[in-house]
């Protein structure tokens, strides 16, 4: 009877993750993701950073890894591990060695990956409430803003919230039975979130929240809990005491109660964005109610106050570490207060339910507020605009057609520089050829772009520069058919010259937003002056851990 019990919510736990990415899917479809490939900043660099490791156990196993991350990157100048942590890029890393890294099956693997977080609300409203509410709850979530851009947007925050939602589960199971196994378990789900992205430190605030919510200070006694502990720390100081000045220099504010303020109301915000003012209402009468009767059912709250406990861990760690304030952030949250804002309908249910037999109100007040707290994921899939198709991809198949080694230049915003590179680079599997930012080639700037100065005063010194490296190719992308930065005008009105030993190829109109992409060709023979491309080097800030063998 247990085992059929156990397959039953087992099916039941696959079915709400199915319906997680049905979901995921169309949001990725109508964002045409699968096609247009990468918006963000940061995509590309998440996507090359595990084809990275697919090419480097292909072609460079055994040699010092370091090195090999700098010779790629000084052909191909996106990879950026080391700023992020690499747990999810050895995950990608492994798919891309069997599968073909293309767009089709990167987003793929995205959705597949966005969706897990649904398993948790399935599995904690399934304990908490019922299996409709279950369903209910892992629909609400799959259509939640911030799920949608998880799953149309190649980033690491919704893998994150994944580990984070499953070591809280495994944490609130060593609370309810202890174990060895348990508390190991947490351990390495603590430390494999730490080093998917910096954020998941809150994993190390989660027992911490868990233990003053239920009282059980003696677990501060527990050898169990300071052995994990350890092996956590084993497993990612390392890391961390190697790339912390490199993850610094990506914090945009400065710690301090300001911005301690301001990021709390910015992600409460969030959370009322997602859920609309009423669903937050109703995450909060759950609270409150499984508050008041915790000591009637101590082993519920147990649960539920796990569940607060990450809300509360993201809340506090992104209000204390001055990062950023970006609504993803507020991902690991998510799902903890879906479930919390369905137990609060559940609750209001009943309270109408007690009122008088009238189940048909009850039915009625439970759809509309359902409908009401997904609202803002349909109005988010009606209203999102599709990526723009800037037409990379075809672009780079024919750079790289004959196989021939070539210098690039790429001029767009970071985005569509690091979707060229991505593109280039997944058709370079030997490192033949480079690709050189414009970004980087005509101006000057920190690593978050908060700084920026041109290099070059007139159109020959660009154009000798250009002659100087040996460049065959360089492309321009125009989001919004207008410059990127102002170096774009500057070189592009450089190659515009009748001198300037480079003619316009083909125009290629974006599909899906306005702009152009630009294609420059040299109109005779260049040698690649291969020296002069790789001493642009590598970012001075890793030179000190970085040595090619």
């Amino acid at each position: 009877m247990q085992t059929v019990s156990k397959r039953s919510s087992a099916s039941f736990l696959l079915l709400a993750y199915l319906c997680a990415v049905v979901v995921g899917i169309v949001a990725m479809v109508l964002a045409r993701a699968y096609q247009a490939g990468f918006s963000g900043a940061d995509e590309p660099a998440h996507f090359l950073n595990g084809y990275f490791i697919a090419n480097y156990v292909s072609h460079h196993l055994g040699s010092n890894p370091m090195g090999a991350a700098t010779d790629f990157y000084i052909h191909y100048p996106k990879i950026s591990i080391g700023h992020w942590p690499p747990a999810y890029y050895g995950f990608l890393g492994i798919l891309f060695l069997m599968l073909p890294p293309t767009m089709p099956v990167a987003f793929a693997i995205n959705v597949v990956v966005a969706a897990l977080p649904a398993i948790g609300v399935a599995a904690a409203l399934s304990l908490l409430a019922d299996r409709r509410m279950a369903l209910a709850g892992v629909l609400i979530y799959a259509l939640a803003p911030l799920a949608l851009e998880g799953q149309a947007m190649f980033m690491v925050d919704q893998p994150l919230a994944a580990c984070l939602v499953a070591a809280t589960a495994v944490w609130i199971a060593y609370m309810r039975s202890g174990g060895w196994g348990k508390v190991l378990g947490f351990a390495l789900l603590a430390a494999i979130a730490v080093l998917i992205k910096g954020n998941g430190w809150l994993v190390g605030l989660i027992p911490m929240f868990h233990i003053a919510l239920t009282g059980q200070w003696r677990q501060l006694l527990s050898v169990k809990l300071y052995v994990a502990a350890a092996l956590a720390a084993v497993i990612v100081v390392p890391w961390y005491m190697l790339t912390a000045k490199i993850a610094a220099d990506g914090f945009n504010y400065h710690a301090g109660i300001d911005y301690a303020l301001k990021a709390l109301g910015a992600n409460l915000f969030t959370v009322v964005q997602n859920l609309t003012p009423a669903g937050a209402l109703l995450a909060l009468v759950g609270l409150v109610n499984e508050f008041r009767g915790r000591k009637q059912s101590p082993q519920r709250w147990l649960i539920v106050s796990g569940i607060v406990s990450l809300v509360l861990a993201t809340l506090t760690l992104q209000s204390l570490i001055p990062v950023d304030i970006v609504d993803r952030y507020m991902a690991p949250a998510l799902p903890a207060l879906v479930v919390l804002a369905v137990l609060g309908l559940q609750r209001l249910i009943a309270l109408i339910g007690a009122a008088g037999p009238v189940p048909r109100v009850q039915a009625i007040a439970a759809v509309v507020l359902l409908v009401l707290m997904a609202s803002p994921g349909f109005v988010h899939l009606f209203e999102r605009a599709p990526k723009a198709d800037t037409g990379i991809e075809q672009v780079a198949q024919q750079l790289t057609a004959d196989g021939m080694p070539s210098v690039s230049v790429i001029d767009g915003d970071t985005s569509a520089e690091g979707a060229f590179i991505a593109d280039m680079a997944v058709r370079d599997s030997g490192l033949k050829s480079y690709v050189i930012r414009a970004s980087k080639l005509m101006a000057d700037s920190n690593f978050m772009g908060s700084s920026y100065a041109l290099r070059f005063h007139d159109d020959s010194q660009v154009l000798a520069e250009l002659r100087r490296l040996g460049v065959q190719h360089v492309v321009l992308v125009r989001s919004g058919n207008r410059p990127a930065f102002p170096h774009s005008d500057q070189i592009r009105q450089a190659l515009q010259r009748s001198d300037s030993g480079f003619k316009l190829r083909e125009q290629l109109a974006h599909r899906y937003r306005p702009g152009t992409t630009e294609v420059y060709d040299a109109t005779g023979p260049v040698a690649p002056n291969i020296a002069a491309v790789r001493d642009l080097g590598i970012p001075a800030k890793a030179s000190n851990i970085v040595k090619l063998q």
